[in-house]
């Protein structure tokens, strides 16, 4: 198992721990399940799509495809080293958590997709994975990280348990 491959299944163990210690229900689905990875049942259902960094502050949401499948009432959970720290560790004090709310997400990753296509020349969609990141000196890039900056610890836009 890869070492990006065994961060992502214990970030999305770590993620349906901290749900249920908010008093959620949450359920890891299967492996491959399209976009999402966790499902959390209750008075409001949703789901959750469970990313890692091990040790840069960004969030890879995968293809296009992938960040398509996020919508309104999901969520991204991303989990990445604290700043000033340059290795994710999945225990409290050790990581930096955004939970971002599923169609920013999605549309925010792909609008940078399109700037960057733009920007390079390319044209139609291309085959890069769609990330945001916070290293970026791309105005579209910065703009969007100081946004997704305040969903950091965003534990209060979930539905109530």
């Amino acid at each position: 198992m890869s070492r990006t491959k065994k961060l992502g299944d214990e970030a999305e163990v770590y993620a349906a721990r901290l749900l249920s210690e908010r008093g959620y229900s949450p359920s890891l689905l299967p492996t491959n399940y399209p976009t999402f990875d966790i499902e959390v049942n209750g008075r409001v259902s949703f789901n959750v799509s469970v990313k890692a960094s091990a040790e840069k502050q960004h969030v890879r949401l995968g293809a296009r495809r992938s960040a398509k499948g996020l919508t309104a009432g999901s969520f991204v959970f991303a989990f990445m080293p604290v700043p000033g720290s340059k290795v994710l560790t999945l225990k409290k004090g050790g990581y930096r958590l955004l939970i971002v709310p599923g169609d920013i997400a999605r549309d925010d990753a792909i609008a940078l997709a399109d700037s960057y296509a733009i920007h390079r020349g390319i044209e139609g969609e291309y085959g890069y994975s769609l990330m945001v990141k916070g290293y970026s000196k791309r105005p579209h890039q910065v703009e969007v990280w100081a946004r997704w900056a305040k969903y950091e610890e965003a534990w209060g836009q979930l539905p109530k348990p």
